[in-house]
């Protein structure tokens, strides 16, 4: 259906009225014919059916849900929105399955430009969702409180009252901006909005930008506002009553805040329905058959020719109701109205009116042992389902039955010695789902076939062979097809595989036949060992061992074998910082919001973990609709950042926003095949966090980085916007290989270019030609770099040299993991009394460390002997912020402070919360040596 058709729809609906409609048509035209292709049960009442319908020779493919109403389990209404929202579209597939529906066909027409409010009736079940629009001579699908369909014009009165007596007409309930029939829905009218109608109220929009909103709860008026451009958020039995020009000018002067409000809301119908009500009802088109005469000349608009086709019908006695879907290009030839008109009445219709057709033509259906429907027709030119405001479904209402049949849902192909897994699907007396495990199935074959383990089939020989379940009396045979294919190579994936000690790692078998096919292995197809010492060996996964190691896996086909060298145990290597990725982009899925976000490197006063910049992704997915995933990539350029050797994993630092969004890598291989990765399913973190990933296995290297970037998953509600930033990113290798070599150091200490007039330049650089500390670059020492618990501890070791011979054999009493390259002197430490860790039984060795716990390790190394504790206390430092210090460190601060090592700030305080940085605690650890 062409955009013009909902932006403009109703341009023909003048003309309708004076063109005659009941030309009779008696039998099929000339050159038409119907062949009922299939038929089948798909719920209670509820049958699915599939045509072939010819015209001129040129084919179409028609499905129908018919519906039987005099069955106690079935109901029919709509279907519409996500979630009882009804501008929040989706597809009729999301929509049938969240509603539980069998079976459901596209409904009412809408337009596209907007949020989709549709142009017809929304009623469900007596709820009034969304009123009929003034449009003559569109008809309707309703259904009567005694279950009787019907084909009418259905119509709307309302009314509000105001307090002095005085009524105005409310000109409909959750609408858009449309063309009724000679007039406009919203000028100089009232419009009604409840909380069915979005997360908000229609608000101030374009070309009504003065439009006046008033909330009404518990029938008063609770607040009141002239060009609100967000809308109210409505809340249950609430509503607002939007204004326009007279209908704006009748509540500003008529109503003020806590006044009553009375509102009367009324559907009509030209249809005899008696002592019945309308129960529920969905918009539809035109009329196509009237009292059993298919109508002739439709108008059409723009909806001419061949096209994809949506309508409904009913039976002469309103119990039977036909839900009509027929297929348009590119699979079938698609019908005109009129045809469709002849079409409905052929199939049994002795009412019927079109609905949406187009790209909105949709039918889905829900399979006997199935829990979600299946799309039936391809659309329009093999697009994807569009998203659309309402449909039309049918819902088996039946409770849980006795089980009746079971269906086998596995392919029929197989290899020789490879198991196949037999799968079920089964369903109840009433058509539901029924839950059956096939594993419960009696499995029979003939012995010389093959064996079976549960519903686990291997087959023996190859051609064709007969398996047989039986449950509760019902027997079920498929005929597998069985090759034995002759083989000329085995293949194994990843190969060569390097193993995490104590980790778990999985492999895949394939064997290359001499046609060139590539088939599956599976571990009864191959004969597998692996070197004693490397882990053990069940199926196709190893469970490494803890010893580092190296050695081979064997894998054996007949007389083929293949070894794959095999490594236990990793390493860590620094790759890369942040400080020199400049060529960095932005992109969005949807584009549109392209410019909501950027992707740079930090500048002063943001966020750096251990560089001079970090990476800053900032994201706001505000402006695009939240029911599909939204994307925020962060790309380093035109061309991915190449990573050296063969890593098998990556981590880097991330400062979290709490966003509780998707974080994941973008990685592509040698082959141009991309890659995902997980660094962490919700972002649930603020400050830096050391998140770790592993690579997926069958990357072909090199491989590179692409983007990093964070995801808005689908129906998300989520805070839309959020920065983070990445800094210092380190890659994962066997240990067996050589490391990556890092950064060069500067010729000499001179080269570090941020030291220079530094303060402490003189200490820092005799610091690093001591070893004790590094440059964070190769032109930078980061003077100013906040220091970790872990780094403050090794500057320590590295200083009195506690692990240089005698390394750390003490198991860790910490319940957080040690980093790798702190590990060992921060247990030396913890032997020797110097550190110890926090009430909660962890040590934080990554959290920044506080001068005041700085104070604290300090005085513990001098009472342990490294340093001089007779040093005679020669001043009386007096600090402002004295009465701030921690119980625990107090003593401490005042022992340094009196004996120079450390001192205040310029302020007179000492900062025992503040974090130390870089200089500052060489420049002490310095003093303390230099005591020594």
């Amino acid at each position: 259906m062409s955009n013009y058709i909902r932006k403009g729809i109703v341009a023909f609906i003048a003309i309708v009225a004076a063109i005659a409609l009941l030309m009779p048509y008696k039998g099929m035209a000339a050159g038409m014919s119907l062949e009922k292709v299939s038929e089948s049960p798909i719920g209670e009442g509820t049958s699915l059916l599939k045509y072939r319908h010819v015209i001129n020779g040129k084919a179409s493919n028609v499905f129908v849900t018919r519906v039987n109403l005099n069955n106690p389990y079935v109901e029919v209404g709509p279907i519409y929105g996500t979630g009882g929202k009804l501008t929040v579209r989706q597809n009729v597939k999301k929509m049938a399955d969240e509603r539980g529906a069998i079976a459901a066909i596209n409904a009412d027409f809408f337009r596209m430009d907007r949020k989709g409010a549709p142009f017809g009736i929304v009623l469900d079940k007596g709820k009034l969702v969304s009123s009929m629009g003034k449009i003559n001579n569109w008809y309707s699908f309703g259904l009567l409180n005694d279950k009787t369909a019907i084909v009418s014009h259905l119509g709307f009165n309302g009314t509000v009252q105001a307090p002095d007596g005085t009524t105005a007409i409310i000109q409909g309930v959750n609408k858009e901006e449309y063309n009724p029939t000679n007039d406009k829905s919203h000028l100089n009218k009232i419009n009604l909005y409840t909380s069915d109608f979005g997360a908000t109220s229609l608000g101030a929009i374009k070309g009504y930008e003065d439009a006046v909103e008033i909330l009404v709860v518990n029938d008063r008026v609770k607040d009141m506002r002239i060009g609100n451009p967000v809308g109210y958020s409505i809340p249950q039995g609430g509503y607002v009553l939007w204004g326009h020009g007279v209908g704006k000018q009748y509540l500003l002067s008529h109503f003020k805040v806590n006044d009553p409000v009375t509102v009367t809301l009324q559907t009509t119908t030209d249809f005899p329905v008696g002592d019945r009500e309308l129960y529920s009802a969905v918009g539809g088109h035109m009329l196509l058959v009237k009292d059993g005469k298919a109508l002739t000349k439709i108008p059409s608009d723009s909806i001419g020719g061949n096209q994809p086709r949506t309508a409904f019908g009913v039976s002469q006695d309103g119990k039977t109701l036909y839900m009509v879907v027929v297929e348009g290009p590119n699979k079938s030839r698609g019908v005109t109205l009129d045809e469709l008109a002849q079409l409905m009445l052929k199939l049994g219709a002795y009412n019927a009116a079109n609905l949406d057709g187009g790209g909105s033509t949709t039918m889905v259906a829900r399979y006997p042992g199935d829990t979600q429907t299946t799309l039936l027709n391809t659309p329009k030119l093999g697009a994807a389902m569009r998203a659309v405001p309402t449909g039309l479904a049918v819902f088996n209402t039946a409770p849980a039955g006795e089980f009746a049949n079971f269906l086998f849902t596995n392919g029929s192909k197989g290899v020789v010695g490879q198991p196949i897994t037999l799968t079920v699907k089964a369903y109840d007396n009433h058509y539901n789902p029924y839950t059956l495990n096939p594993a419960d199935i009696t499995w029979t074959a003939n012995p010389a076939d093959g064996t079976f383990n549960k519903n686990v089939f291997t087959p023996k020989r190859s051609g064709t062979i007969t398996v047989t379940g039986e449950y509760r009396g019902v027997k079920k045979s498929l005929s597998l097809s069985i090759t034995a294919p002759e083989v000329t190579d085995i293949i194994v994936s990843p190969s060569p595989l390097a193993l995490r000690s104590g980790g778990q790692t999985s492999f895949s078998v394939s064997l290359k036949t001499k046609s060139g096919q590539v088939i599956s292995a599976s571990p009864g197809m191959v004969k597998t060992s692996l070197t004693a010492g490397l882990g053990t060996l069940q199926g196709f996964t190893i469970q490494a061992g803890q010893t580092s190691k190296s050695g081979e896996l064997v894998v054996t086909y007949n007389n083929i074998v293949r070894k794959v060298p095999v490594t236990v145990g990793t390493r860590w290597s620094f790759w890369t910082n942040t400080d020199n990725l400049t060529t960095l982009s932005y992109h969005t899925i949807p584009a549109s919001i392209s410019t909501n976000g950027s992707f740079r490197q930090t500048t002063d006063g943001e966020p750096v973990k251990a560089s001079g910049k970090a990476l800053r992704l900032a994201y706001n997915f505000e402006g695009s609709s939240n029911v599909d995933m939204r994307f925020a990539y962060g790309r380093f350029g035109s061309s991915p950042l190449s990573m050296p050797g063969q890593p098998l994993g990556m981590k880097l630092w991330v400062y979290g926003d709490n966003s509780l969004h998707w974080l994941r890598a973008e990685l592509v291989d040698a082959k141009g095949k991309t890659h995902y990765v997980d660094l962490a399913k919700q972002i649930d973190w603020t400050d830096w966090k050391e998140i770790e990933a592993s690579f997926p296995a069958g990357v072909a290297y090199p491989v590179a980085l692409k983007s990093l970037y964070v995801v808005d998953e689908e129906d998300s509600t989520l805070e839309p916007q959020g920065t983070v930033y990445f800094d210092e990113i380190s890659l994962e290798y066997p240990a067996n290989t050589a490391p990556v070599t890092p950064p060069p150091a500067p010729a000499n200490p001179t080269g570090f270019t941020d030291i220079k007039g530094h303060w402490a330049e003189a200490t820092l650089i005799e610091m690093y030609k001591k070893g004790i500390v590094s440059g964070i670059t190769p032109t930078k020492l980061g003077p100013s770099v906040a220091v970790t618990r872990g780094q403050f501890v090794t500057f320590m070791d590295r200083a009195f040299g506690w692990t240089k011979n005698n390394p750390a054999k003490a198991q860790s009493p910490f319940k957080d993991k040690l980093p790798d390259y702190a590990k060992a002197s921060i247990l030396a430490a913890v032997e020797k009394g110097i550190v110890s860790g926090f009430d909660d039984g962890t040590f934080k060795a990554d959290a920044p460390i506080s001068r005041a716990q700085m104070a604290v390790m300090m005085h513990n190394a001098i009472k342990k002997g490294y340093g001089n504790a007779n040093k005679p206390a020669t001043l009386s430092p007096s600090f402002k912020d004295a009465s701030s210090f921690p119980a625990y460190a107090a003593e401490s601060i005042r022992f340094l402070s009196e004996r120079g090592y450390v001192s205040g700030d310029a302020n007179g305080g000492f900062g025992p919360n503040r974090t130390a940085n870089r200089a500052e605690s060489l420049v002490v650890l310095d003093r303390l040596m230099k005591s020594f």
